[in-house]
């Protein structure tokens, strides 16, 4: 794409270290989409017409023409899941989503483990349909952290507004811990997640053993 992701989350962070604001976040997601049309969806149609193209020239030869085919179908399920990809990006702030249901019901739990998830009485029943996307992204991956890397048991997933009119979400496990490198496990994508919402990521060990993820997003922007 002619933008990357990291590029444009560097952009966004880097105004005098302020939150990026709403409208930014919204041009952000209507070049997301520009981009996956232009840059992806475009060539997919190219290409299943090229496609197309070279099994008529092949004629009566069975297997060439099936392997083209099972190609184009390849192609044609994956400008599918770019265009449904595309409307996620136009309308997601329409959208209005239980994350509390979203995370019980799309984070993973081993078997023999446990999931606690801890909501406060301020947390909106319904928040936008872009904050729950990337939040429970975070989420999931912080979780999967846990179990995978950091051998935990146990993991709590905390809903919490706090004084400052801030929107925090605290993933805790009672695993191994992390060593010193910010950058390994999925932690970017954490934070470029983070980020894009006008919001913070941190990652610590915790004393009593085991990683606290931690993601503070201004109110105004889950709503």
């Amino acid at each position: 794409m002619g933008l990357g992701f990291s590029q444009a989350v560097g952009d966004l962070s880097s105004h005098a270290g302020a939150p990026a604001d709403l409208s930014t976040v919204e041009e952000l997601q209507r070049h997301f989409a520009r981009e996956l049309h232009d840059q992806v969806a475009q060539p997919l149609i190219g290409l299943m017409l090229e496609i197309r193209s070279l099994r008529a020239e092949a004629g009566g030869d069975r297997d060439i023409s099936a392997d083209l085919t099972a190609l184009e179908e390849s192609a044609r399920q994956v400008l599918r899941q770019t265009r449904e990809m595309m409307v996620d990006f136009r309308e997601r702030n329409d959208l209005r989503i239980n994350l509390i249901q979203v995370l019980k019901n799309e984070i993973p739990v081993p078997p023999g483990h446990d999931l606690k998830l801890q909501v406060s009485s301020r947390w909106p029943r319904r928040i936008n349909g872009w904050a729950a996307y990337n939040l429970l992204r975070i989420a999931q991956q912080a979780a999967a952290n846990g179990w995978r890397h950091g051998r935990a048991h146990r993991i709590d997933v905390i809903l919490d507004i706090d004084a400052s009119n801030q929107a925090v979400v605290v993933v805790l496990d009672d695993g191994a811990g992390i060593d010193d490198s910010p950058y390994g496990f999925g932690m970017i994508g954490m934070r470029e997640r983070a980020v894009i919402l006008g919001g913070s990521f941190g990652v610590q060990s915790r004393e009593s053993g085991g990683t606290r993820v931690e993601i503070h997003v201004p109110l105004d922007r889950i709503r």
